[in-house]
């Protein structure tokens, strides 16, 4: 008895996966886990990042201030004052107060309880594990 020719095919493949089906699979899965990691370390990162922000912003708002300072000889009541043109302004070159990198005004204060001869300039994040000001 002769074998049909296709059987003769069909019984010399073996079944199973060959070694660059599998090297692709595990590739595969190292990717998403890779993804996954680097999607569980964001968070830190987003708040380091709104934390440098933060210091930036009260960097420039602290140059306004003592601009401002210089000019009229007191410090602004509030930071709305570094806007008043009748006072030499606006000290900000976008003409608005910035907010926080959370969304919130900055605490100013003058004279400060911090800097008691000059001014305060704070801000906190909304779960309280951030924050920045200019005396520390």
């Amino acid at each position: 008895m002769k074998m049909d020719e296709s059987k003769k095919k069909h019984l010399n493949k073996k079944s199973g996966f060959t070694l660059i089906e599998v090297i692709l699979v595990v590739v595969i899965l190292g990717i998403i886990a890779g993804v996954t990691m680097n999607g569980l370390n964001i968070g830190g990162k987003k708040q380091q990042a709104d934390l440098n922000a933060a210091k930036s912003t009260i960097a420039t708002l602290s140059m306004a201030v003592q601009q401002y300072e210089i000019i009229n000889g007191t410090y602004p009541s509030s930071l709305d004052g570094l806007l008043d043109e009748s006072k030499g302004g606006p000290y900000l070159q976008k003409k608005k107060i910035p907010l926080d990198p959370w969304g919130k005004p900055f605490v100013y204060q003058a004279p400060g309880s911090h800097n008691t001869h000059t001014f305060d300039i704070s801000c906190t994040s909304e779960d309280g594990k951030a924050s920045a000001n200019n005396w520390d």
